[in-house]
């Protein structure tokens, strides 16, 4: 059977469904299973900058939570489409080190909980996955994310440099 070979260029410059395309193909060639679809489509909720926060704050003692919390604010590592951000299982895995796609969901999970604490809401769903092995989240919910981050970061700016200590 003959193959063809593509630059990394070549594949980001492709159309989004050669992409998911290809993903698909090379995870069937390497026997990765993609996190089943939801059943029915859940309405997410977008959470504003306080609900952010306000999740952060129950969470903020679990690390691993902590950083899939954050890897969800990377808007680069994301992609868009109707009101929604698609985040890839294995790209938060590997930037959070953790050990499987069932840790990222767990951690998930548990942010859920948190938004359902917060809000006083049992049913609010934060996260969906979808057939592909993505995460998707709400894109007010990647944005306050990011917002969230942009004034921690703010906050704790060093306004000197630290001196060596002789």
């Amino acid at each position: 059977m003959p193959g063809i070979t593509l630059s990394v260029e070549e594949i980001k410059a492709a159309p989004p469904e050669v992409r998911r395309w290809l993903e698909q193909e090379i995870a069937r060639a390497l026997g990765v299973q993609a996190a089943p679809a939801p059943a029915q489509a859940p309405s997410l909720v977008g959470c504003n900058v306080e609900e952010a926060r306000d999740m952060l704050a129950l969470v903020q003692g679990m690390l691993p939570v902590v950083s899939v919390f954050f890897e969800l604010g990377r808007e680069a590592a994301s992609v868009a489409a109707h009101g929604l951000r698609a985040f890839r299982i294995a790209d938060i895995l590997r930037h959070t080190r953790l050990q499987s796609p069932d840790q990222v969901v767990q951690c998930l999970n548990v942010l859920t909980q948190a938004l359902r604490r917060s809000r006083g809401d049992p049913g609010a769903e934060f996260f969906a996955l979808d057939d592909q092995g993505h995460c998707l989240v709400a894109e007010a919910t990647m944005r306050s994310i990011v917002r969230l981050w942009q004034e921690i970061v703010a906050q704790r700016a060093p306004e000197q440099p630290i001196e060596a200590s002789a």
